[in-house]
């Protein structure tokens, strides 16, 4: 490894001398990592197959991930309790809707389910220093290149497939490429770019550094980002984009000199501008139809709030135990929808599967997360911890980051389990 003033200088040589010298708890990780974004184009063969490469993978690293968990003797600290009620909670909820439905599909669901929280637990054990995160935020960056690269070919050249959005939502082509969905693509956007900025503000104090670290390469990634997103036309993930980037100033203003910042604050300023003014009225059109009384309110997240509305009738109707400690206990026909993927939404599908005491555990632990975040010292590893609990905090409200977000769900996973550790 090449030190410089106590950090690690990475370049190919250190890359491939620290992936060869890892343990092979954490290498085969790193492998899957890197080969996720081929499996993750395999899902049309689920149609014809009726299982995709992409599920083999996600039951492997299931299995693999829980053993590597117990056969590692050191432990990570403990985490906030009520974290604890809320995940025996929702495994209790899941088998028993499995044990009630007794389908192959809702065993697929439950070990989906379960599969964040597990790999939580996996990387609290297993990325043990500064120099294996960051060695994994490399292998997240070389792994965003076949994605990155063929999102460009979509957007320069031809789409591979041709999906158009409503015109309530904005209407335009949706490229998603070989993906099941366009997470397939953000998810290497957006955490690609949490990556970039954590580089960045460690490498910033530096004199010599390398060109994508000055100013001119910082406009290259942004705009490689920004491009992409604009094309993938999502709403929630300009709302993402433009906090990280605003946190991303805020963090680097004590790290570079006035006019770095200046130009810093003016390209954000520029992107925040662009977007309300070309991009905000057409892509939030329904909503915007909303608060203007031109629609209903259940219009408003693209028809999410119609959904949550018609499955909280259902709720209203269940037992006690269904509606305090989650809808399993409720053994009702539509307890496995409500605790699926298909509510859009990560802390409503929580709130029915675990119930009012388990959504009361879950949003403590999302502040206790903030709160820890908030105390690091080391001001880039500030900054990676706060992007990715933002990510899951913001993503939750119209999307899955914890069950359908593909790559994204491994990254900030991977990095909200640094949580209180004295490495960070």
């Amino acid at each position: 490894m090449y030190n410089l003033g106590g950090s690690v200088y990475w370049n190919r040589k250190t890359f491939k001398k620290w992936f060869a010298t890892r343990p092979i708890n954490l290498k085969w990780m790193l492998l899957v990592i890197l080969v996720f974004p081929m499996f993750a184009a395999t899902w049309e063969m689920k149609k014809s197959s009726g299982f995709s490469p992409l599920q083999l993978l996600g039951l492997l690293v299931f299995a693999f991930a829980f053993m590597s968990i117990i056969s590692k003797k050191t432990k990570a600290p403990n985490l906030f309790f009520l974290f604890y009620v809320f995940l025996f909670l929702l495994i209790t909820n899941l088998l028993l809707v499995f044990f009630y439905e007794g389908s192959f599909s809702q065993f697929g669901d439950t070990i989906r389910t379960i599969l964040p929280f597990l790999l939580f637990f996996y990387f609290r054990k297993h990325l043990n220093s500064v120099i294996d995160i960051e060695g994994f935020l490399i292998t997240f960056l070389i792994a965003s290149v076949f994605p990155i690269s063929t999102l460009y070919y979509e957007i320069l050249f031809n789409p591979i497939r041709e999906v158009y959005n409503t015109a309530s939502r904005g209407g335009g082509l949706r490229l998603s490429g070989f993906y099941a969905d366009l997470f397939g693509y953000m998810s290497h956007l957006i955490c690609g770019f949490i990556c970039y900025c954590y580089f960045y503000i460690k490498y910033s104090k530096r004199k010599s550094k390398h060109f994508i670290f000055s100013n001119v390469g910082f406009l290259f990634v942004l705009l490689i980002c920004l491009i992409g997103i604009y094309n993938l036309r999502h709403q929630a993930s300009w709302a993402v984009s433009l906090i990280l980037l605003s946190m991303f100033v805020y963090f680097i203003r004590k790290q570079v000199s006035a006019f770095q910042l200046f130009v810093f604050f003016i390209i954000a300023l520029g992107v925040g501008g662009y977007f309300y003014t070309q991009i905000f009225e057409t892509l939030f059109a329904k909503d915007i139809a909303v608060y203007e009384g031109g629609a209903k309110e259940t219009a408003a997240l693209n028809g999410r709030v119609y959904l949550w509305k018609k499955y909280y009738a259902f709720w209203e109707n269940f037992n006690v135990l269904g509606q305090w400690i989650g809808a399993g206990f409720a053994q009702h026909e539509k307890s496995s929808v409500m605790m699926s993927g298909g509510m859009h939404n990560d802390y409503v599908r929580f709130f029915f599967s675990t119930g009012i005491i388990g959504i009361l555990c879950y949003v403590s632990f999302l502040i206790y997360l903030i709160k820890k975040t908030l105390k690091t010292r080391i001001v880039e590893f500030k900054f990676l911890l706060l992007a990715s609990v933002i990510v899951i905090l913001m993503y939750s409200i119209s999307a899955l980051p914890l069950l359908a977000s593909g790559a994204l769900m491994y990254f900030v996973v991977a990095i909200a389990s640094q949580i209180n550790k004295n490495i960070v």
